[in-house]
């Protein structure tokens, strides 16, 4: 090289881009053959042993030329004779070490494991064994140069009685390496026959190898992707022991617009607590799951006219899986496959090729919770309507607007009169189909009566009888005595001062204890006399029996129009009073019961039992 190189610098022929251009040239060339002889040093140092002529690589999935060579799948179990049957295993074994795949990274030389793996594999493909003991082995990642000569013979032992289809408890590294042989179609007629192998060793070793729960629906997958194999997906799946815990099923009834018997998907993935309300019970819960299949079947004929996907909004997803690798956690060449073909697992998962590369793309659950929220109140709200129910609720569409606001065409879709509208004409359509109807109004009753018409009949209670109070004349000097001196001992409070210590004390607990007593006979003449309302329903009861006797009248007052004339009676205003009641109806029934100082019409059947009842 430096002659060369001298040869080039006295030439003065050339330019200085020629120069640099064969000085180039010769220093590739020159890191090429350093290269290929460290390469080549390397293959024969390891073990200093003769060259291993190149053995013919027989390829089961195709077909021999002549019939009667032709293999069959129980044949494997018992393989032609090795071309030396005089050879020990252990020698065999030997040779198979000095097997290996090394590649120039650049930097230095490193060894292939999967390539070791295949090349070591098809060499001890058809070994059988049987060793008398079994080695232990807890290797995480097995492969065959890093397995002693016990735990090769071991391995070796069980794989004969595997492919006789005998299938006994082993440590779980050589049931994985009997794995990954079966991936890189090691050993088998055909990609198929290594796919319904890999559910053998599932099905017959997930017992002592749980690991075989966990990655083996993987593996398979992938497999199936990455190979000819006939058939759907599903027609192998069905024969896996276990099915993993996904919403596959229910994405795949939304998927394919099977929207029948979906409320107790769509109240867990709803914002409105549809189980809490007090309208929703084990009848109604048959006719809201009814319903709903109209509903949604309504909303997905809306939003497809739009191109929007209904199965997106309450459902979710398909989205690329950037932490996919082909066959995680297992030695595979990807160059013994048949070929990556597109194919949908199920409606939840899906092979397909995004920027030239193959790709996994999974099911995101990532449903619309407010918009499911809204469409469950607005059904509920126009079913108790239809129902008769006596409370209604308002669904708020601005929490769906608010949901869809960073989405122009949801929003835009959402925004539309029309879209407010669907889900009330679903539930109507459906109420009339199966005859569900409101019940008709009553005639509001009039707040005042008249004087010819009979107030029981009109109200539904009888006013009290006026009660005839006498006054006994005799009594009046002995209720003016006690006036005069209860007038006194006041009198005396006023001097207490300049009364002895003694007198005045004895004076203060007198006047203590008759004023006890004038106010428990005052109190006993102001408490109301208890009424039973055990007829009225639980949360009627409760409330009647937080009111007081004012208040109880105050709410006959109202009926009779005259509610101002007696809170100034007892001295308080309408509007505190009001207050006060509303207070209490929103703690037992929920709802006010008195609006703009009338009572409102829904719940005026109710206060006139409860008025019925406090009639003397």
């Amino acid at each position: 090289m430096a002659d060369g190189f001298k040869l080039i610098i006295n030439s003065a022929a050339k330019t200085k881009k020629e120069i640099e251009k064969e000085v180039q040239r010769i220093i590739r060339k020159k890191i090429e053959n350093v290269v290929d002889d460290a390469i080549r040093d390397a293959k024969e140092m390891i073990f200093g042993g003769e060259k291993i002529p190149p053995r013919e690589n027989i390829r089961y999935d195709k077909k021999p030329q002549q019939p009667s060579q032709e293999l069959c799948a129980d044949e494997l179990a018992y393989p032609p004779e090795s071309p030396d049957p005089s050879l020990p295993i252990t020698e065999k074994i030997r040779q198979m070490r000095e097997l290996g795949q090394t590649f120039y990274n650049g930097y230095m030389l490193r060894q292939c494991a999967e390539l070791t793996l295949i090349k070591q594999g098809e060499f001890m493909q058809d070994v059988t064994d049987d060793f008398g003991r079994s080695a232990f082995c807890a290797v995480e990642r097995p492969i065959y140069g890093a397995l002693s000569i016990e735990q090769l013979r071991t391995y070796f032992t069980w794989r004969t009685d595997v492919r006789r289809g005998i299938y006994y408890k082993t440590d779980k590294p050589y049931v994985i390496l009997y794995c990954y042989e079966l991936l890189n179609k090691i050993g088998v007629l055909s990609s198929e026959d290594s796919f319904d192998r890999l559910l053998g060793v599932w099905e017959n070793c997930r017992e002592f190898c749980p690991y075989l729960d966990t990655i083996m629906p993987i593996w398979l997958r992938d497999f199936y992707a990455f190979n000819e194999i006939r058939d759907d997906f599903s027609e192998h799946e069905r024969f896996f022991p276990i099915h993993q815990t996904t919403p596959d099923k229910i994405a795949t009834d939304l998927l394919h617009k099977n929207y029948c018997g979906k409320l107790e998907y769509l109240m867990g993935c709803s914002s409105y607590n549809l189980k809490g309300s007090i309208f929703f019970s084990e009848e109604t819960s048959v006719m809201f799951d009814k319903v709903l299949e109209k509903v949604l079947t309504a909303l997905d004929a809306y939003f497809t006219a739009r191109d929007i996907s209904l199965f997106e909004l309450i459902c979710g997803r398909s989205k690329k899986d950037h932490s996919w690798t082909p066959f995680a956690g297992a030695y595979v060449d990807l160059d013994r496959m048949d070929g990556f073909h597109t194919c949908r697992i199920s409606a939840a998962e899906r092979y397909c090729i995004k920027r030239a590369r193959p790709c996994y793309e999974k099911f995101e659950h990532a449903p619309y919770r407010s918009f499911i929220g809204y469409v469950l109140k607005c059904t509920e709200s126009v079913l108790r309507e239809r129902t008769g129910f006596r409370y209604s609720i308002v669904p708020n569409l601005s929490i769906v607007l608010d949901d869809f606001l960073n989405r122009d065409k949801l929003y835009s879709a959402a925004k539309e009169a029309e879209f407010s509208a669907i889900v009330p004409d679903a539930v109507n359509s459906w109420c009339d189909e199966h005859g569900i109807f409101p019940p008709p109004k009553e005639r509001k009753k009039k707040k005042k009566p008249n004087y010819d018409e009979d107030i029981s009949t009109t109200y539904g209670y009888s006013p009290a009888a006026p009660q005839k109070v006498e006054i006994d004349v005799s009594n009046l000097a002995e209720i003016r005595r006690a006036s005069d001196e209860i007038a006194k001992k006041l009198i005396i409070e006023e001097y207490e001062d300049a009364l002895p210590e003694e007198q005045r004390n004895e004076l203060t607990y007198k006047i203590e204890e008759e004023v006890f007593e004038l106010r428990t006979e005052q109190a006993s003449l102001e408490v109301h006399s208890q009424y039973d309302f055990s007829s009225l329903p639980d949360e009627w009861r409760a409330l009647a029996e937080s009111l007081d006797t004012d208040l109880i009248m105050l709410l006959k007052a109202l009926y009779d129009g005259e509610p101002e004339e007696f809170c100034r009676s007892i001295g308080t205003l309408p509007e505190t009073a009001y207050e006060v009641i509303n207070a209490a109806a929103l703690e037992h029934i929920g709802d006010c019961i008195i609006e703009n100082g009338n009572i409102i019409y829904d719940y005026e059947e109710d206060i006139s039992r409860i008025l019925s009842l406090c009639v003397n």
